[in-house]
């Protein structure tokens, strides 16, 4: 069962996108950003502002991070008022950051032995796409993130990928994509 209750951490050019998306979808979403000012705007728009990820964590069962790396994860999940520590037992982490294949798989380990989901699910295609749900999405994972995450991938994602139970292809894909699309 999908909760409607989703946190999205990060309101760049993406992640504004995919949170106004999935206003659009009719979930609850609540919002966090290092910006106030964006996360004020989110909230007149119909979000929820919260003033921290942990903040934001305690009122959801999803939080999707949005943000530009694994540096920037690692922050804003285990970092000063990270969302981790506000995760309830079963809640679940969609990761859409461009990072390494064996910081998700690390990542996913480290989330599963706090006896939370993971679903590696990096994303492409731009913020025009993003602001219209019809981005794409390489996403890795195990099933129960999957029953999770389904409803919340298709409103705010035009593709979705799923490219197996282990942590990591998402990212690998991800790669790969960029990489490809740089020979061009």
């Amino acid at each position: 069962m999908t909760s409607k209750n989703v946190g999205v951490i990060g309101l760049g050019a993406m992640g504004l996108g995919i949170a106004r998306s999935l206003l659009r979808s009719g979930f609850t979403v609540h919002a966090c950003d290092v910006r106030s000012s964006v996360t004020e705007a989110f909230a007149q728009e119909g979000g929820v502002a919260c003033q921290s990820p942990a903040s934001m964590a305690a009122a959801c069962d999803v939080i999707i991070t949005v943000v530009v790396n694994a540096e920037q994860t690692e922050t804003v999940l285990f970092g000063e008022n990270g969302a981790i520590a506000a995760l309830r037992p079963g809640c679940l982490v969609i990761g859409c950051a461009t990072v390494a294949p064996t910081f998700a798989v690390e990542l996913g380990e480290r989330l599963a032995a706090q006896n939370l989901l993971y679903l590696d699910a990096p994303i492409s295609g731009g913020a025009a796409k993003a602001a219209a749900g019809q981005m794409t999405m390489m996403t890795s994972g195990p099933a129960e993130s999957y029953a999770k995450a389904e409803a919340i991938l298709n409103g705010m994602a035009g593709k979705v990928y799923r490219l197996g139970d282990v942590h990591g292809l998402g990212s690998k894909v991800k790669i790969i994509n960029q990489l490809l699309a740089g020979v061009h």
